[in-house]
């Protein structure tokens, strides 16, 4: 039996049992606790899965030529149900371009992150997106200054492209880019709860979109069996720097979207 199955039963049976349990002790903490329950049960599972469905992307992709996002004026990512922060990110024709996780992240880090959707936004980490084959495109230091959560981007060379600094209000999302120099790039701002946006740089070019529900290519067949996917639109006009700023911003975002955060 495979793990990911054998993860599936014991989520199943930890949440049943102890949801038995709380409605026979007629505890009064079972409505507020039934997602909490939901997510350390099944948590195992859908990162088990996760991991192992990055996997076989990788195993199918090693033969193929590379391929990153960076190429790609349209980033599909696919749903996978975990909790914790890793996104699998596709062509428009449902080719593995690579993925988006956090890494070198302390093991009781990495267990709050997989039990608890969103705890990652309380503390510091470096998050890596990575090619077809495994190599990486782009990389950021998430930390806090002043109050605000602030992303220290860099390319491929490990050199600085530049900076994010958000700001959370409420429901809605703020904040602004900036260039390696210190110099405003695009205002940030979500257009509603669901997390839509739509940029444009202080010179008025078309940076990165996104519509919650809105996927152009979902009746294709190699998406048809997918649990779901969210299309990002990706300027033309961008420079190699502002596309690797475009890349870590809106995969910091779309982790948290796709986990309802």
């Amino acid at each position: 039996m495979k793990k990911e199955h054998i993860a599936l039963i014991a989520g199943i049976v930890f949440v049943v049992g102890t949801g038995a349990a709380m409605i026979y002790l007629e505890s009064q903490w079972l409505n507020v606790m039934v997602y909490p329950i939901m997510a350390i049960g099944m948590g195992p599972y859908f990162y088990i899965r996760s991991k192992e469905k990055e996997a076989r992307w990788l195993s199918e992709a090693a033969e193929l030529e590379g391929r990153s996002l960076l190429d790609e004026k349209e980033w599909i990512f696919e749903f996978t149900g975990s909790s914790y922060a890793a996104l699998t990110i596709v062509n428009k024709d449902g080719e593995y371009t690579g993925n988006y996780k956090i890494v070198n992240l302390p093991l009781w880090k990495r267990a709050i992150s997989i039990f608890f959707p969103g705890m990652d936004a309380y503390y510091a980490f470096t998050g890596g997106i990575f090619t077809s084959h495994n190599e990486p495109a782009v990389a950021f230091q998430k930390r806090k200054e002043d109050g605000r959560n602030v992303l220290e981007i860099r390319n491929h060379k490990g050199e600085t492209a530049g900076f994010y600094k958000e700001e959370k209000k409420l429901t809605r999302t703020n904040g602004s880019i900036y260039t390696a120099d210190g110099e405003l790039l695009c205002d940030v701002k979500s257009k509603s709860k669901m997390g839509d946006f739509n940029l444009r740089t202080v010179d008025d070019r078309f940076f990165a979109s996104y519509m919650h529900g809105y996927f152009d290519y979902a009746m294709k067949p190699q998406f048809q069996k997918s649990s779901g996917q969210d299309l990002v639109k990706v300027g033309e006009e961008l420079s190699d720097n502002e596309k690797t700023l475009a890349a870590a911003v809106v995969c910091y975002w779309m982790s948290y979207l796709q986990r309802g955060n």
